[in-house]
């Protein structure tokens, strides 16, 4: 899967913000990357269970729309600072199998997990900027406000999802960049992406 960018509304510009897109396009753990920028580095576990897919995460999961799914939802403060909102899914089965350790991860964050399996493959990154009024952009902002009790600073949302496959069980990670992690310096360990036009498919699941 190549680097695209895509989203409901069309292709995009990149962040106006040098440092948002730097941090949109940081290759390896996106929790190590602002732990080395960070005093500290804070999971916070906002749910985790039974959740149901969006058409586009079944999609990205190879699988119908319908099928049972655990899915965990965290966000990640830098100094106590809430910088990311994300949502990690895959097919229930898989949960009770392949990727049972996710089940057990507590505030522990995923990439302690997907990073500490030589047999994970990472897909390229997809990349969306979802519009003000959209109702993925909504339901970050409603879910944001609810965990932090803050708001999340713009109205549009950028976002990047990709796929870690073990042993041919997909996992699907949507990470959401709060304007708020433009405050700190992303690592110089950054991998150069280019943004193209996407094929025709559907934006990352709604979280």
């Amino acid at each position: 899967m190549k680097p695209v960018m895509t989203s409901k509304d069309g292709i995009h510009p990149m962040p106006s913000s040098r440092r948002m897109g730097a941090w949109l396009q940081i290759d390896g753990s996106l929790s190590a990357r602002i732990a080395s920028v960070s005093g500290q580095l804070t999971v916070r576990v906002l749910r985790q269970g039974p959740v149901r897919l969006q058409p586009a995460e079944a999609q990205r999961l190879r699988c119908p729309a319908g099928a049972g799914a655990h899915g965990r939802e965290v966000i990640l403060l830098a100094d106590g600072v809430p910088v990311v909102y994300a949502r990690s899914v895959l097919q229930a089965v898989h949960a009770r199998g392949t990727w049972k350790a996710i089940r057990g991860l507590g505030n522990r964050a995923l990439a302690d997990l997907l990073f500490g399996l030589p047999a994970a493959q990472r897909s390229g990154f997809e990349f969306a900027r979802f519009a003000p009024g959209s109702g993925i952009a909504a339901t970050v902002h409603r879910r944001w406000r609810d965990a932090t009790g803050t708001e999340w600073g713009r109205r549009e949302v950028w976002a990047r999802c990709s796929v870690f496959t073990r042993r041919g069980a997909p996992l699907l990670v949507t990470e959401c960049f709060a304007p708020a992690i433009a405050a700190f310096d992303a690592p110089q360990r950054a991998r150069a992406v280019t943004w193209r036009a996407p094929a025709r498919r559907g934006s990352p699941g709604q979280p």
